[in-house]
């Protein structure tokens, strides 16, 4: 290169392809003797060389030559084109034999240059004769130069590369000159046809006779060599074989690029996997071959009726049977888990003993049917191909002889309607893709004919129920047209309407009716397409038949075009329901308005507004049990009726009800609030008297609260406002009539939330127990505490026991509230115990007096003092003289406590009005002093003679005493010389928590 020879340029080559030359004699260039236009050409600058066609040997090559390859002249005159040329021996002969019989030539080849490299080079090239022997003068030109030197080549042959490799074709390069060798074939060649790109690149004859099928070469080679003479585009479809072993369709097209001198280069191609598109134009001409019977079958099956469709079935798989040559076909249903063979054809001349199974044996082909719900096409090309799951299938497909089978799934709405089976007997079958898609569809034409066989069954079920509906409903059904006028009746109506249904029918439907306005309105404005509406009317005519009518406006709907009704009679649902309405609102007892309907009359009464003022007493006959117990039930009901008579005559009484047992209510109506209360006060009076009861005379007392009815009032408060203040009243001891406050309702709801905060706090544990001491007045010991029990409300904070003891009492929680003491008091004395308090200590715990009396206190005491641990003499229990006003019950159970060892103290002495007398016959241990007595007991001489009495009866009772309320050391004084045992106060020490009083519980020193 530039004149400088390299090392190879200066030596041989150290291994040549090409023959060596045999010694020459002093080289003589032909070139001398060439035309003048070819010396000129000779000298010029495009490398030039000289080729015996003989034998490839170049016979020269000019300086511009020796600057291409890198070589010398004389090195290069040394070489066969061989040397160069990268083609095959056999191959450089054949060109050289072609170029030598044609004018000019154009070829590109792969040249080997000095440094190693293989470049492609333009060979142009043609026969001239110098003296008597032939050479090829050939001019080069390095393409890889002169692409090198374009700007644009990189980012053109990158772009080109990439669409190349991302075609779903192989993109080839052919040359257009015999024995037209594939130059390039795309590297995709490998994905798709299963070939190295290397391996094509072959001449025209290696690719049929290697990659063509027999079948298509010489066509496609005839279409070839037609094209490579007129130059056209060239496109043919032949069979390739892939180098996976497979066949495909290719399309191979190519056009034909020329040089620049307008003469053939080379041929560019695509060759396109058609494969697909084969297989599709095969499958429509075999669908359309299949055409002219499949549209006789469908056409068969649509014209069917119901009772034709089995026939048309079976002719339809004759048909299909005889077409695809197959042993037989059957078309099996599936409902539920009952599988039948509905029809089945055979080949004629087919000699087959076994017919297709009955529905018994079906049943048992659970894997055949798992395969077809899947809804895949079950191919069976032999019985080998069975899962080894299918024993059963196995067994009867070789009971019935058939070697082949294929099965497609029916569906309907995804779910398994059946499968339609073609079998072989006489021999294995492959089955084609394009059989099985054309069972597939006829398949699906008997998936239409067995929804409409079965959508017929089931129309046909459903008029005949429709018929038998109507013929048996009690309902009539009518059908009116636009206008309403009825045209059709069903037979019911001659019960429902009391009309034979011929003679309605032509006159509208308000005309049987009383309201014929109201039922016009609402059959022609007021129905609706997509819900029933109702009404009732009362049928002209007729002596109280009531009829319900429910209706739907069809008049939209094409095939109805009208209104339907249905019409029942409700004449005794509604004399049923007027009497369970009466017994609903009335008291059976008395006659008049019971609670409910008491508050519906006064409701409907408020909503009027009246111009008097109303009032409604809530009132009850005092002490009514007693007559009742005194008497018989038969009396007290009685005396309610003899009352609920009175009330009806009371000619101020507005509305009047029987609330419940002997309670009563009445609505008053006056000009102004204390008329109603005057009104009020005359009734109670006159309720209140004499009544004669069977053959006895009783006199009974009402008692009553009223409450004035305000503006906004309903029923219901006016209601609950009169009972507060009967309540309020009754508690209260008035002897009369109580008159509604505000105040009287708000302590109501106070002392209902008060109850309902006292249950929770009970249950939750949020009562607490303070202790106060009980000392011994001559020795100055604690000798007892009493337990008390305190309540600190989150909200109210303290409340007083005096508030919440009594609510307990009257709620009934008292009984939870004193078991929950006494365990909580005998524990705690327990714990004091323990922790080094005095060994005589005694706790005392306050009884309610309702406790005594209702609860079994013995046996209680005696639970607790067993789970606890503690001695009945450690427990002191406080009665009220109230407790023990009924002898026979409280000296039993004081003789009880007694018995377990238990002190019973009697609380509060002094403050009620208990006999004396009781204190001798009472098993009780002592008294307790009500504080009233000791209050001023230092200053009132009267006060201290009753204390000296009651310490004087109780010592000559053998009865210890205990004087609570001290206030002061004078009270304490006084009471230890007076002979007082025991004292308790705030003086002496104030109720505390148990954490606090412990220290003062221990021995003394």
């Amino acid at each position: 290169m530039d004149g400088r020879e390299s090392q190879e340029q200066r030596t041989e080559p150290r291994v040549s392809p090409g023959r060596p030359s045999p010694p020459r004699a002093p080289f003589h260039s032909p070139v001398g003797e060439a035309p003048e236009f070819l010396r000129t050409l000779w000298h010029g600058p495009e490398p030039q060389l000289l080729i015996d066609p003989s034998d490839g040997q170049i016979v020269d090559a000019n300086e511009a030559a020796a600057r291409f390859y890198g070589w010398s002249r004389e090195l290069l005159r040394s070489f066969t084109i061989d040397r160069i040329n990268t083609l095959p021996p056999a191959e450089i002969r054949a060109r050289l034999a072609e170029a030598r019989q044609r004018p000019r030539s154009r070829y590109v080849f792969q040249h080997r240059f000095a440094d190693g490299r293989v470049r492609s080079v333009e060979v142009i090239t043609g026969p001239v004769r110098i003296g008597d022997r032939i050479f090829l003068w050939s001019t080069l030109h390095d393409l890889s130069e002169l692409v090198r030197r374009s700007p644009e080549f990189d980012t053109l042959a990158r772009q080109y590369q990439a669409l190349v490799e991302q075609l779903p074709a192989v993109v080839y390069a052919e040359e257009a000159a015999p024995p037209h060798r594939k130059i390039y074939v795309s590297p995709v060649a490998e994905r798709l046809l299963g070939w190295p790109a290397s391996a094509l690149q072959v001449d025209r004859v290696t690719w049929y006779e290697r990659y063509v099928l027999e079948e298509d070469r010489a066509w496609a080679l005839h279409e070839e060599e037609r094209t490579d003479r007129s130059g056209e585009a060239f496109q043919v479809e032949y069979r390739f074989r892939t180098g996976d072993g497979r066949t495909i369709w290719l399309r191979d097209e190519a056009v034909l690029v020329c040089d620049p001198l307008g003469q053939p280069w080379i041929w560019h191609g695509l060759l396109t996997d058609v494969t697909a598109q084969k297989r599709m134009e095969a499958r429509l001409q075999r669908e359309l071959a299949f055409h002219n019977t499949l549209l006789g079958v469908a056409s068969q099956l649509v014209a069917a009726s119901h009772d034709r469709m089995e026939a048309a079935i079976t002719a339809a798989l004759s048909e299909i049977g005889q077409f695809l040559a197959v042993d037989r076909l059957g078309l099996f249903t599936c409902e539920d888990e009952t599988v039948t063979c509905l029809v089945h054809w055979r080949a004629p001349g087919l000699d087959v003993r076994v017919d297709f199974p009955d529905t018994s044996t079906l049943v048992c082909l659970q894997w055949v049917r798992r395969q077809l719900e899947r809804g895949q096409a079950l191919v069976l090309p032999a019985l080998a191909d069975l899962s080894e799951e299918a024993n059963n299938e196995r067994f009867l497909l070789e009971q019935l002889g058939i070697r082949s089978l294929l099965a497609v799934p029916l569906f309907s709405s995804g779910r398994l309607l059946g499968c339609l089976v073609a079998a072989m007997h006489r021999h294995e079958r492959q089955w084609s893709e394009e059989e099985i898609d054309l069972v597939a569809l006829v398949g699906q034409l008997m998936t239409v004919a067995l929804q409409q066989r079965r959508a017929e069954r089931a129309e046909a079920q459903h008029h005949a129920w429709l018929r038998a509906t109507v013929l048996a409903s009690p309902d009539a059904l009518l059908v009116l047209d636009e206008q309403g006028v009825v045209r059709f009746a069903s037979p019911a109506a001659r019960s429902t309407l009391g009309q034979d249904p011929v003679t309605i029918i032509g006159h509208p439907l308000w005309e049987l009716v009383t309201e014929r306005e109201r039922i016009a309105r609402w059959v022609l404005n007021e129905l609706a397409p997509d819900y029933p509406h109702r009404i009732e009317a009362t049928v002209a005519n007729s002596t109280g038949r009531v009829v319900e009518l429910s209706g739907l406006d069809l008049r939209a709907e094409p095939h109805i075009a009208g209104i339907v009704l249905s019409v029942r009679d409700v004449s005794e649902r509604r004399r049923a329901e007027q009497l369970l309405r009466e017994r609903a609102t009335r008291d059976q007892l008395t006659g008049l308005a019971n609670r409910f309907g008491f508050l519906e009359e006064l409701e409907a009464l408020l909503s009027r507004s009246p111009h008097w003022v109303l009032g409604v007493l809530c009132c009850d006959l005092e002490r009514f049990s007693l007559l009742n117990d005194a008497i018989s039930w038969e009396a007290g009901d009685a005396a309610l009726r003899a009352v609920a008579g009175r009330l009806r005559r009371v000619s101020d009484a507005l509305l009047a009800a029987r609330l419940e047992a002997d309670r009563f209510a009445v609505l008053l109506g006056a000009s102004d609030p204390g008329a109603v209360v005057t009104v009020a006060e005359e009734l109670l009076r006159d309720l209140s008297g004499w009544y004669v009861v069977g053959s006895d005379e009783v006199y009974l007392r009402m008692r009553g609260g009223l409450a004035i009815v305000q503006d906004g009032d309903d029923a219901a408060t006016v209601l609950r406002r009169a009972e507060i203040a009967f309540q309020v009243g009754k508690r209260s001891g008035r002897e009369s009539l109580a008159v509604y406050d505000p105040a009287l309702y708000q302590a109501s709801v106070e002392r209902q939330l008060l109850e309902r905060d006292l249950r929770r706090a009970l249950e939750q544990g949020d009562l607490r127990l303070h202790y106060q001491p009980v000392l011994d007045l001559r020795s100055q010991q604690v000798s007892s505490v009493e337990t008390l029990v305190r309540w600190h409300h989150p909200t109210r904070g303290p409340v007083s026991p005096a508030v919440f003891v009594p609510l307990a009492e009257v709620t009934g929680l008292i009984t939870q509230l004193t078991q929950w003491v006494l365990l909580q008091a005998c524990r705690q004395l327990r714990r004091w115990l323990r922790s080094g308090a005095m060994p005589h200590l005694a706790v005392s715990v306050n009884l309610s007096p309702t406790d005594f009396v209702h609860l079994d206190i013995p046996q209680l005491v005696e639970d607790i003092l067993h789970v606890t641990g503690i001695e009945p003499h450690q427990l002191t229990l406080e009665l009220t003289e109230s407790a023990i006003l009924d002898p026979a019950v409280s000296r039993e159970r004081l003789e009880r406590l007694r018995a377990l060892g238990v002190a019973v103290l009697i609380d509060d002495f002094g403050a009620g009005y208990s006999s004396l007398g009781y204190l001798k016959r009472l098993p009780v241990r002592g008294l307790k002093l009500d504080r009233e007595l000791i209050r001023d007991i230092e200053c009132d001489p009267a006060s201290q003679a009753v204390v000296r009495s009651v310490l004087d009866l109780a010592r000559a009772l053998g009865l210890s005493v205990t004087a609570e309320g001290i206030e002061n050391a004078q009270q304490e004084e006084l009471l230890r010389e007076l002979g007082c045992d025991y004292g308790q106060g705030f003086w002496l020490g104030r109720p505390l928590p148990p954490e606090e009083l412990a220290a003062l519980l221990r021995p003394k020193a």
